[in-house]
């Protein structure tokens, strides 16, 4: 028996045999039948079949000996057919893997196909060859095993497309759930398949209850139904989708996303997935809102700060004093109380600091000639504007007519934080000896108006201002802690309260009621509600007020009837809305003022007229007195 020609007869065998595909070392019976012999055409087709094929057949003997070496062989192994043949197959078999031969025979000699079995063999040069074998007996004419065939495939490209898909698959992996946005994939009906491991970590969600449609359960039930709406619509569109809205996460709070979806399209154009992107905005939508915020912040106190000036400006012309001098000094005085408050963002401002800036052109007398002694206190932004100008009222007429005027005379300010009832308050005190003899004045003018009027509306409690011979004396009292910065913590001293008796509370202006409307006044601004209320006066209008507070509004509302209101709808850290809705109660008329815009105002201010600041006197004039005559006087 020639070998050449069992291994054709194996070939034939393995033709007409099926093939058991296994892809572990396994064994299976391989039948056995008595082939007919080849024809000498059959035969040479038959070598033709195992010279051209592209897989290595190889047949050995029973004992592992080769017996035959296709072309194919030769190039995935690199021996030549005289260097193998006749050689123990355990050349092309590492030592780690020898064992594998064992059972390969085994199963040869039991009459049983290894199928499928994915191994390691070694090249000529050394190299591991990752490769797939099926070993198959060899029969003779008889049925008698005399060999095995042996087919083997190359699976080298296959695993090297395997490490390039993994390695893309990784790549990918590790971009999509690394990226910060949340990303998906979805069909084009937009059922979703994929989401990237941020989806899940920022939902909490499983695969099952978010795949598909299931995404709706995570969206605000008051953004779903148009988000839905406008995804749907793009893909039936085929266009580039784009919206924000709120999603909630694990924590139950929701965030809010700008949302994106691309489709994919094959190669003939059309739509087969979409890919989206859900990217976290609620910051940058925050920063958005606080800009808004600070714009509109911005605006309000532009327009206070000229509601301002032109009540300054107005006050001194009326005073009859030297209208630039007097308005320019002021206008500094407001500038320097304003780099305070700047410096601070707006957070207060200390007294010494106040101080040293209102009193800055007298800084030589400063320890000398005016003594300063206090705590560290802080004030709100209004009470250190009010407080800022009245020191420099009080350090003009000090050195014009005051201690100051002379080379002798002092001025000593004292200030500190007393207790009463468990209320914390502010006081200073401003007192003059030393100068030339001091007499009441005859009049009164802005000046006056500045230290008593003004510093009165800020802090809650009317001023103390007498004029003994020795020198000029001024106390002010705050009516609470409400003057103090927020975060500011008072150490009180263990001196006595004010006496409510010797300082009157704050009580509307004592006018007619029968002769005159009575016209409420509230406004936090010291200058511009003394503005306000002098314009009021000089067109007959009986003042209540004014006052910076809802707490002393609603005080004089149950103390004093008014006829009509004007109410500046924000208030030094809130706004004067329970006023307006006890206004509305009682069915007494009031006008809005403003430096925002009207739509910023409450439902409160809705139905009343609305002045934006500047205030034009004339306007709110016109605004009353239309209120007036639409309204039935009543007697309250």
């Amino acid at each position: 028996m020639q070998f050449e020609n069992s291994a054709l007869g194996a070939a034939q065998t393995l033709i007409g045999s099926p093939v058991m595909k296994r892809d572990v070392l396994s064994s299976a019976p391989s039948p056995v039948a008595n082939t007919p012999a080849l024809s000498a055409d059959e035969s040479s087709w038959l070598s033709a079949i195992i010279t051209s094929s592209t897989d290595a057949i190889i047949s050995k003997t029973t004992d592992g000996i080769i017996a035959s070496w296709n072309p194919a062989a030769e190039r995935l192994f690199g021996y030549a057919p005289q260097e193998v043949i006749g050689k123990s197959i355990r050349l092309l078999i590492p030592e780690d893997r020898q064992t594998e031969e064992d059972e390969i025979l085994t199963a040869i000699q039991a009459n049983k196909t290894v199928s499928n079995l994915r191994t390691v063999r070694r090249h000529k040069d050394g190299h591991d060859l990752h490769i797939m074998v099926t070993v198959s007996p060899i029969h003779d004419a008889d049925g008698k095993i005399v060999g095995a065939s042996k087919i083997v495939r190359d699976l080298s490209a296959e695993l090297e497309s395997r490490e390039k898909l993994e390695q893309s698959e990784t790549q990918f992996k590790a971009l999509a759930d690394n990226i910060p946005q949340l990303a998906w994939m979805c069909d084009p009906n937009g059922q979703i398949f994929w989401y990237n491991k941020r989806w899940y970590e920022f939902t909490g969600a499983d695969e099952s209850t978010t795949l598909g449609h299931g995404w709706k359960s995570v969206h605000h039930p008051e953004h779903e139904a148009r988000a839905t709406e406008h995804f749907l619509s793009s893909l039936k569109k085929g266009e580039v989708w784009e919206d924000t809205f709120p999603l909630r996460g694990k924590d139950g709070k929701f965030r809010w996303f700008l949302s994106r979806a691309h489709p994919i399209r094959g190669d003939d154009g059309n739509i087969i997935m979409w890919f989206g992107t859900n990217t976290d905005v609620t910051d940058q939508k925050q920063r958005e809102e606080r800009i808004q915020l600070l714009l509109g912040e911005v605006n309000h106190r532009a327009k206070n700060m000229l509601t301002l000036v032109q009540a300054i400006a107005r006050q001194t012309m009326a005073s009859g004093e030297n209208f630039l001098d007097r308005f320019s000094e002021r206008m500094r005085s407001l500038a320097s109380s304003q780099d305070l408050l700047v410096s601070s963002g707006w957070r207060g401002a200390r007294v010494e600091d106040i101080m040293s800036s209102q009193l800055a052109h007298l800084e030589d007398f400063i320890g000398t000639r005016i003594i300063l002694n206090g705590p560290h206190v802080r004030l709100t932004s209004a009470a250190a504007q009010s407080l800022g100008m009245a020191l420099h009222e009080l350090a003009t007429n000090a050195g014009k007519y005051g201690a100051l005027s002379n080379d002798t005379g002092q001025v000593q300010i004292t200030w500190n934080i007393r207790t009463d009832e468990d209320v914390n308050r502010f006081e200073i005190n401003w007192i003059e000896s030393g100068g030339p003899p001091v007499e009441a004045p005859e009049r009164r003018g802005f000046g006056s108006t500045v230290i008593e009027k003004m510093t009165r509306i800020a802090f809650g409690y009317p001023v103390k201002l007498e004029f003994p011979p020795e020198g000029l004396q001024w106390h002010l009292f705050s009516v609470d802690d409400r003057v103090f910065e927020s975060d500011f913590v008072p150490e009180p001293s263990k001196s006595e309260a004010p006496d409510p008796q010797s300082v009157a509370p704050v009580s509307g202006t004592q006018q007619s009621p029968s002769a005159h409307r009575r016209v409420l006044v509230v406004e936090d601004e010291a200058i511009i509600a003394i503005d306000m209320a002098a314009a009021l006066e000089d067109a007959g209008y009986a003042v209540i007020g004014p006052v910076g507070s809802v707490f002393e509004a609603m005080q004089l509302l149950d103390e004093t009837p008014c006829d009509c209101a004007v109410l500046d709808i924000n208030l030094a850290g809130e706004t004067s809305a329970p006023v307006a809705g006890r206004l509305l109660q009682q069915g007494v008329p009031f006008v809005t003022v403003s430096g925002n815009t009207p739509e910023t105002s409450g439902a409160e201010f809705s139905q009343a007229p609305f002045l934006s600041k500047p205030i034009i006197t004339s306007k709110l004039l016109t605004q009353l007195s239309r209120m007036l005559t639409e309204t039935a006087p009543q007697t309250r």
